[in-house]
């Protein structure tokens, strides 16, 4: 029992640090939610190789989730509207794998270790490759690269419980067209608020960190002043 234990225990501990998601400075975490979709910019005392640690919920895998462009950066990205669209077809799949990978797998080890685990276990492989194969479609169809899947696909199949995460690092694999700024007005209420919070800390902390000389510190500071609440009409 104690090696079926620590089984579980090791696959529940990949899938947690595949929730991780680093992000720049300024940079949104976009995710879809039950009540729409709601903006995190990371922690504000953890950091990776200077990038803030973001967290994904490891309990909903069958809701989408994106980065945003950094700040006042430009390029080439998939409207949210389209990215959702391209992924949305994955949510029934991804939260049977997440039934599969620790619900059926580990009762079976307990339970019926035999033929009923085998099964189980096969039957988890075929969805992740059900999922890859969809996933190649759907980016295929909604003119979205579909490069970064041929890295995340060996993943999910040399490494069954990062198959359960997968409509997510889908998600954060490409770029979406629209930075910290426009990402705000996809967001209502408290939870605006909040982001709008988060993304005036981290501004600030940019601009103690540069000179008032610096070509972005102009920028930001008129930034930092539409996100604060008095700001009136110019505020986001």
């Amino acid at each position: 029992m104690i090696g079926e234990g620590a089984l579980v225990a090791l696959a529940a501990a990949i899938h947690l640090a595949d929730c991780v998601v680093l992000l720049e400075r300024g940079q949104a975490l976009i995710e879809a939610r039950w009540r729409g979709v709601a903006l995190s910019f990371g922690s504000k005392h953890y950091q990776i190789s200077g990038k803030s640690v973001a967290l994904l919920n490891p309990l909903t895998p069958f809701f989408c989730a994106f980065r945003s462009l950094p700040l006042f950066s430009g390029g080439p990205g998939k409207e949210l509207g389209t990215a959702m669209h391209a992924l949305r077809p994955l949510a029934t799949l991804a939260a049977l794998q997440f039934l599969l990978v620790f619900a059926v797998l580990p009762y079976c080890l307990y339970r019926a270790p035999g033929w009923p685990f085998f099964v189980a276990l096969v039957f988890a492989y075929v969805n992740a490759v059900a999922m890859l194969l969809l996933l190649r479609f759907r980016f295929k169809s909604n003119s979205i690269p579909a490069r970064p899947l041929i890295g995340l696909g060996f993943g999910w199949l040399v490494c069954l419980p990062l198959s359960v995460n997968c409509l997510r690092a889908a998600g954060v694999s490409f770029p979406l067209g629209l930075d910290a700024r426009r990402a705000l007005r996809f967001v209502h209420g408290e939870t605006r608020d909040k982001a709008r919070e988060d993304l005036a800390a981290q501004v600030a902390e940019a601009m103690q960190e540069m000179e008032e000389a610096d070509s972005h510190h102009a920028r930001l500071a008129e930034f930092a002043r539409q996100l604060q609440p008095e700001a009136g009409h110019g505020r986001l």
